[in-house]
């Protein structure tokens, strides 16, 4: 039991782990097995019951045809025997007193002529009491006795009163050189005048005469015969029967039983012929039905087939019918997980498989306006952040060129401080665009110019701005304010702490779908420490980059990804910034 429980525990998770459809082939593979095992079982007490009933019916009627058979034969007999009887030749012998030839003569010719006329008569006596007898025989009989008084049966014979009695080789006292058992019929003969008995006939009649008989009826039934004295003695048995020997009391087999007889099983019945104090014993081999049973065994094969066939069709159809839809519903959660949200379609009535479609396609869409309104509300909260971190960006500005415009007005340069003032004018005009987040590459570069101008107002010459743009670029939108901290900082942190003038370098192309714009100065540079302060993750913690923090962070938010930029410095050589934007499809 203890090395049971895993078998089983394992088997049972084989089972469970088990595809929907492999599950329902075993179940049909399980049901059919029990289904065979249940058919083979019911087919073989079927077989065994009709196989006994077959016997006993076969046994039965062929035992009652040969009884038939006897009780006919035995009347032609003692039809001969009333011949006998009745012949007027045999009555003047044992009604006479002597033993005279002339008496004897006619009863030979009679006896001779009868059994000349039927064959089955071997031999016939009739004695005379006093002590002779004429007989005609067909063979040689050898007499035992020679006053028919001393024959063990004459008393019996005498009660009978003319009734016949039948014995065999005449109860002992004749036998015949044949080897072969006599029938004898023995009845008693009287004085037809007087009442009075006369004399003693004996007809012995061939075991031949019966033999016919036994094989007709074993050839239509396949029975074998042996038929019994009062002794158990065979008298008469089929060709094939002579082996066989009973095991036990002929009574024991009345009812008729199965067998076993030097190897060979029989369906063994015996029954009495009172009549004669006979006994019959059939024989019937079990292996004599084989041909009808190897024809029903036949038959059960080919149902089984059958039945497997259509069980294995049935389990696939159904295997097949239920698990089609389920896979359907599997290949769409699997695009659910691939992001594809589409309803699916299966023929399907209002069963559990209707039923688990409708609950998924309701989902479906259920998680389709979740979507859409966690896709709304992404917008309007990168919007704020957006709005939130422009707004950062532009009081940062804003205080720098304030700054540079009082310290233009302290040097009482009203002209200066006048187009410092326009020049910041045009700036936030072109920074508000209507509210719209989103200007051209061109009215991005103009802002820079405006923007530019306004330094140069405060620092003069220490730096000089060229821009080579590309022409299919200039119409392409991007965030706006994303180019004045890049430049900002190209002033504050590249060109003014070299001490020396510089310039600022802005460049601008296309490659696949992505628009490079590239802000370059060739000021003082950075050394990679300083270089991993602005990339990556290290950039939200550089509090001195407010301007190119912010910048990087609304564009990373605005265009949904990280890879937005690329800083490449060396000491003393300048600082490039690439910024890579993805174009919208269409917006080329």
């Amino acid at each position: 039991m203890l090395t049971l429980h895993p078998f089983i525990h394992k088997t049972r998770k084989k089972f469970f782990d088990a595809s929907i459809k492999t599950k329902i082939m075993l179940i049909f593979a399980l049901f059919m097995m029990v289904y065979v095992l249940i058919t083979g079982a019911l087919y073989v007490q079927i077989l065994d019951s009709q196989r006994t009933t077959q016997l006993y019916q076969g046994a039965y009627q062929s035992i009652d045809l040969m009884k038939s058979n006897i009780d006919s034969n035995i009347e032609t007999i003692n039809n001969v025997s009333k011949i006998i009887i009745s012949d007027p030749n045999v009555r003047k012998y044992l009604t006479a007193q002597d033993n005279s030839a002339s008496y004897r003569r006619p009863v030979y010719q009679t006896l001779t002529q009868l059994y000349v006329t039927f064959p089955f008569i071997d031999s016939i006596y009739v004695y005379h009491f006093n002590g002779t007898n004429v007989n005609a025989s067909r063979s040689v009989t050898f007499s035992l006795v020679e006053d028919i008084k001393s024959a063990p049966w004459y008393n019996e014979v005498v009660a009978l009163k003319g009734q016949y009695f039948i014995n065999i080789n005449a109860g002992g006292i004749l036998i015949p050189n044949t080897g072969k058992n006599n029938i004898s019929m023995i009845r008693i003969l009287y004085d037809v005048e007087k009442i009075v008995p006369i004399g003693i006939l004996v007809i012995n009649i061939s075991q031949d005469f019966f033999s016919p008989i036994i094989e007709e009826t074993k050839l239509k039934y396949g029975t074998s015969f042996v038929l019994l004295d009062e002794n158990n003695v065979p008298i008469i048995a089929t060709k094939d029967s002579s082996p066989i020997t009973l095991t036990s009391e002929t009574s024991h087999f009345q009812d008729g039983k199965i067998a076993s007889i030097e190897g060979i099983k029989y369906f063994i019945l015996s029954s009495e012929i009172p009549k004669y104090k006979w006994k019959i014993v059939s024989y019937t081999p079990l292996n004599a039905l084989n041909g009808q049973i190897n024809a029903l065994s036949l038959v059960l094969v080919l149902l089984i087939i059958c039945t497997i066939i259509i069980f294995l069709s049935a389990s696939l159809f159904t295997a097949n019918f239920a698990v089609a839809p389920i896979n359907k519903l599997i290949l769409a959660m699997e695009g659910v997980k691939k992001g594809s949200f589409k309803r699916v379609n299966i023929n399907a009535g209002n069963d559990e498989i209707g039923e688990l479609k409708n609950t998924y396609n309701l989902m479906v869409e259920e998680i389709e306006k979740m979507i859409t309104r966690e896709v709304e509300t992404e917008k309007q909260k990168r919007k704020f952040e957006l709005d939130i971190l422009n707004e950062q960006i532009k009081p940062h500005f804003l205080y720098n060129t304030l700054d540079s415009i009082a310290y233009l007005a302290l040097s009482q340069n009203n002209k200066e401080v006048y187009g410092a003032i326009n020049a910041l004018g045009q700036f936030y005009k072109a920074s508000l665009n209507k509210g719209n987040e989103l200007i051209s590459l061109e009215a991005e570069v103009n802002m820079i110019k405006n923007y530019l101008k306004l330094q140069k107002l405060r620092y003069g010459t220490l730096f000089s701005d060229y821009y080579y743009l590309q022409e299919n670029t200039l119409k392409v939108p991007i965030l706006k304010n994303s180019l004045q901290p890049l430049v900002e900082n190209c002033i504050y942190h590249g060109i003014k702490p070299s001490g020396e003038p510089g310039n600022i370098i802005i460049t601008s192309n296309i490659s696949g779908n992505i628009l490079y714009i590239t802000v370059e100065d060739d000021g003082l540079g950075m050394n990679k420490e300083e270089i991993q302060k602005i990339q990556g993750e290290y950039l939200d913690e550089n509090l001195t980059s407010f301007g190119l923090r912010g910048t990087i962070a609304r564009l990373k938010i605005h265009y949904g990804t990280d890879n937005i930029y690329e800083v490449t410095s060396e000491p003393f050589k300048g600082a490039k910034i690439t910024l890579k934007i993805p174009i919208e499809e269409g917006l080329e």
